[in-house]
Formats: structure tokens, sequence, C-alpha cells
């Protein structure tokens, strides 16, 4: 599982991973636009705890669902949702995905297990 980023900049797609070494000082890997200027020797870290904390909750909830089938639905709006109002609303549609890569308009669909997705649409 990866978590999809995009530069403010040159709006090139890339992963939170790849910003995990400090020494890189969470700078785009293509312009070398700075995401978090003031922080930058902090700012890695923390991108680093958001990809294990994702990482967890996917497995915990495919656990969960593994235990509880269809006994037991989650509100996928409640999951995803107080995720979602953290993030900036993007315009999706009017970023350009880099040369040879897919749009991406739906950031949840891979990072959520199928059971959450289909209890979110009911």
């Amino acid at each position: 599982m990866s978590i999809h980023a995009r530069c403010g900049s040159c709006h090139r797609e890339l992963l939170l991973v790849q910003l995990a070494q400090p020494s890189q000082g969470f700078r785009c890997l293509f312009c070398g636009f700075a995401f978090a200027p003031g922080y930058a020797t902090v700012a890695p870290g923390i991108g680093a705890q958001v990809v294990v904390a994702q990482a967890a909750l996917v497995t915990a909830l495919t656990e969960l669902a593994s235990m509880t089938g269809d006994r037991l639905r989650l509100e996928g709006a409640t999951v995803v949702g107080p995720v979602a109002n953290t993030l900036p609303a993007i315009d999706v549609e009017a970023k350009e995905p880099a040369p040879g890569r897919p749009r991406r308009a739906q950031w949840r669909s891979a990072a959520l297990p199928d059971w959450v997705e289909t209890t979110m649409r009911e």
C-alpha cells in the first residue's frame, strides 16, 4: 500500500514514503520544491507516521472484516470522513497527471478494503 501525493509546484506524482528520508529535506524529487520549508527536519518523520498509520488501519479493518463477515458493517463515511476532512480540497480534474500515469480521482479506493467502500455506497 502506498499513499500517493502530488507536488504543488510541478504537479508530478510521488509516494509519501519516498519523502521519509530526512537527508532529502522533504522536497519534490523532480523539481526540488520544498513541501514544508520550516519543518524540513520534522516533516519526514511525520510522513513516515502517516504511512505506518495507514497500513495499521487497513490491516485492522481487514482483520475485523475477516472475523465478522457480513454480520458487522462499518459505516465507511465515519472511517474515511475524519481522514478526508484533514486533507485540503483539491481539484483533481484540473491537475494533469504525469505522462503515462492514469489520473487518480478517488484517493480512498487504493487505501481501504472493498467491504468498507461497499458499505459507504449503501
